[in-house]
C-alpha cells in the first residue's frame, strides 16, 4: 500500500507535465478535425484557379494527313504548324480560334510541292479545368485549302473547303504554362462547283509533246477524311 501511495503522485506528476498547456501532441488531423476537414485544404493547394486567367495563345506542332473518303489509302501529309487563341467563357467552356499552315511531306522525308492552310473556330469542354492534369472534348467548324507552294491568295480562297472537326486533348498545366497534345479529327465538304484547279500546260520534249500527268491533289477530291496530331504549350494571361 505504501508502494502504491507513492506510485500514483508520480504518476499523476508525469501526466500533467506530458499534457502541459501549449504543449499537445500533434495528430494526423489537427484537435478535433477528422478526414472531411483536411480533404478541401488538400485539394485547395493544388487547384488552379482557372477563372482568374481567362484567355490563352497557343502554338503546337505536328502533322496533318488528309484523303478522298472513298479511297483513305490514297493520303497527303503534311507538317503543319498551329496557332490558336482562346477565352474561358465558363468554369468548363473556352472558345478556340486556331490558324494552321504547312508544307506536304513525301515518304522519303522530303517536302513536296503543295501546302496546306487551315481556319477553325470551336468550344471546348473541359474536364477536372482545376487539375494539374485535365483533358477537354472539342468541336469547331472552318475551313481548308490545299493548293501549290506559292499560292496567291485568291487561289487559296478559291481553293478553299468548308470542313467540321472533333478533337480530344491531354493538357498538363502550371499556374499560367501548360503543356499539351490534341488529337484531330475532320471531315472536308466537296469542292465549289465553280472551281476548277490550275491544269499544267503540255511540255514539248524530244519533238514530242507530252501530256501532263493527272492531279491528284486531294483538293481536286469529293468529300474528304483527315486527321491531325499536334503537341505544344500555351500560356494563359
Amino acid at each position: 500500500m505504501k508502494l502504491l501511495a507513492f506510485a500514483i503522485p508520480l504518476l499523476v506528476a508525469a501526466t500533467a507535465h506530458a499534457q502541459a498547456p501549449g504543449d499537445v501532441t500533434p495528430t494526423a488531423y489537427g484537435p478535433g478535425a477528422g478526414p472531411s476537414a483536411v480533404e478541401p485544404c488538400a485539394y485547395a493547394s493544388e487547384a488552379i484557379p482557372v477563372m482568374a486567367n481567362r484567355w490563352a495563345v497557343g502554338l503546337s506542332v505536328g502533322s496533318l494527313s488528309i484523303a478522298p473518303k472513298d479511297t483513305p489509302d490514297n493520303k497527303t501529309e503534311f507538317a503543319i504548324g498551329q496557332l490558336s487563341l482562346r477565352y474561358r467563357a465558363t468554369y468548363h467552356l473556352e472558345v478556340e480560334l486556331a490558324l494552321g499552315g504547312g508544307q506536304e511531306k513525301l515518304q522519303d522525308g522530303t517536302q513536296g510541292d503543295r501546302e496546306v492552310n487551315t481556319g477553325v473556330i470551336g468550344l471546348r469542354y473541359r474536364f477536372a479545368a482545376e487539375r494539374r492534369w485535365n483533358w477537354w472534348l472539342g468541336a469547331g467548324l472552318g475551313g481548308i485549302s490545299v493548293t501549290q507552294v506559292g499560292a496567291t491568295d485568291q487561289q487559296r480562297k478559291d481553293a478553299q473547303r468548308g470542313l467540321g472537326s472533333f478533337a480530344i486533348g491531354l493538357e498538363h498545366r502550371w499556374t499560367q504554362f501548360a503543356l499539351q497534345a490534341e488529337l484531330r479529327g475532320f471531315a472536308v465538304d466537296p469542292p465549289h462547283q465553280d472551281y476548277q484547279p490550275p491544269t499544267a500546260m503540255p511540255v514539248e520534249q524530244g519533238g514530242n509533246v507530252m501530256q501532263p500527268p493527272p492531279d491528284k491533289s486531294p483538293s481536286t477530291s469529293q468529300e474528304q477524311t483527315g486527321g491531325m496530331f499536334t503537341v505544344g504549350a500555351s500560356y494563359y494571361f
